[in-house]
């Protein structure tokens, strides 16, 4: 299949592609409430002729497994997947193209600029919550099977979409997809990359930490203990110990522009009362795992960091801040520099775009470690975006770059379908 075959195919879908990523933008699928994305994206898919697999996972089940992370929230929403050709039952599929429907909440709606589910637009872009991550990139791995079905490729093996639940907080979807006995010979995760390729990624375990005061009268402060003041010293110390980390860290695919594994406090809760020094101070957030890190090793680091800034203060030493480990405890995950899938898919970003892919770690966690480290398949992430507009106030997508990555994973898509292993 000539390369210019299927540009011209893509091109000639162009508006069924940003149509199918405008729908899916306007149906808001915050993380526990996926299912009405869920029924629409089922939907296409069944017209265009995908064996559409939908079920609700198992809890005994998926609680069972040490990749499991309770999010707090119902396990019984849809995940999907599509299978396009035929095969036997249990047969291994060349080629998974995986994306999440969830998405995290928009935040003071105020401070957008157009409606976050307005799927508007606007200036090359398109707008909303989702767009970026990674509604485009579902959009792009759906067209991308459309576009070799209309120029009339057959699959030898099947071809599998998945749109999974729950990412955001652990990956509860993919998990479950994994557990219902999905394989293939690579998968693609189509999350915003900028159509750089990431075949490695870093942990992020969520983490709560409580610290004590002593409440008072505002007006007689200094009878108190501020919970607020107490809890600047432990922020200072993972500062500190953020830096000490990435000291010593070093990995081939990440260059230093970012930090590898960040800690960041996300949510900062204190007191009860305007006029009352604050009893607790409760902070949460998420803190990065290196890629061949173990996270128990970094769980102790933080603990350990968090136990000597305490120890260093008076107040705190007799009433030390306490952490937990709560939501998604995302571990790294990396695919083997020698897996097929990585020059497959830089060759067919070569021949789309005239250039190379970048080759870069992912600093953040995503769903690349469940296909890895549970399911043996090797896993490159590499979509659409810029994840710094990821979870921000107008998120954005730039519609030349989703159409871009649609059109490589559409030859990607038809090049996997003679494979016949």
């Amino acid at each position: 299949m000539k390369s210019s075959d299927i540009e011209g195919c893509v091109e000639s879908l162009r508006d069924e592609l940003l149509d199918l990523a405008q729908e899916l933008v306007r149906r808001p699928s915050v993380t526990g409430d996926e299912s009405a994305a869920q029924q629409f994206l089922q939907g296409r898919w069944r017209e265009w002729g995908l064996d559409v697999d939908r079920w609700i996972p198992e809890r005994e089940q998926i609680m069972r497994h040490p990749a499991y992370c309770d999010d707090g929230l119902p396990i019984e929403r849809p995940v999907l997947v599509g299978q396009w050709g035929e095969g036997a039952p249990g047969c291994r599929a060349a080629l998974i193209l995986n994306g999440h429907i969830d998405v995290v909440p928009v935040g003071d709606r105020r401070r957008w600029e157009r409606d976050p589910f307005g799927g508007s637009v606007v200036d090359g872009f398109l707008h909303g919550r989702g767009s970026c991550d990674m509604k485009g990139g579902l959009a792009a791995a759906s067209i991308a099977v459309r576009t070799a079905q209309k120029l009339g490729v057959s699959p030898q093996r099947p071809i599998l979409i998945q749109s999974v639940t729950g990412e955001e907080t652990g990956g509860l979807g993919s998990l479950s997809a994994i557990l219902r006995g999905y394989r293939a010979d690579a998968a693609v995760i189509i999350e915003p990359s900028r159509l750089a390729m990431s075949p490695v990624h870093s942990g992020a375990l969520d983490f709560r930490c409580r610290v004590q005061g002593l409440p008072t009268h505002g007006a007689t402060r200094q009878a108190g203990v501020s919970a607020i003041e107490k809890a600047w010293p432990i922020w200072e110390a993972l500062r500190k110990l953020e830096e000490e980390r990435h000291r010593t860290f070093h990995h081939p695919m990440y260059d230093g522009s970012w930090l590898a594994a960040p800690i960041s406090i996300g949510k900062l809760n204190a007191g009860n009362w305007g006029s009352t020094v604050p009893e607790e101070a409760i902070a949460e957030g998420r803190y990065g795992v290196f890629p061949g890190e173990s996270c128990a090793e970094a769980r102790q680091q933080f603990e350990g960091a968090v136990r000597k800034a305490c120890e260093q203060d008076e107040w705190l030493c007799e009433h030390p801040a306490s952490v937990e480990w709560i939501g998604g405890q995302f571990e790294p995950g990396e695919t083997e520099p020698e897996a097929p899938i990585l020059e497959q898919l830089a060759d067919a970003h070569r021949a789309i775009t005239g250039g190379d892919s970048k080759l870069r770690g992912a600093p953040y966690g995503c769903d690349l470690r469940l296909f890895t480290r549970y399911a043996g398949v090797p896993t490159v992430v590499y979509g659409p975006g810029d994840v710094r507009l990821a979870h921000a106030f107008d998120e954005r997508l730039p519609i030349e770059e989703l159409v871009s990555a649609t059109k490589v994973l559409a030859l990607l898509v038809c090049r996997a379908c003679t494979d016949t292993r």
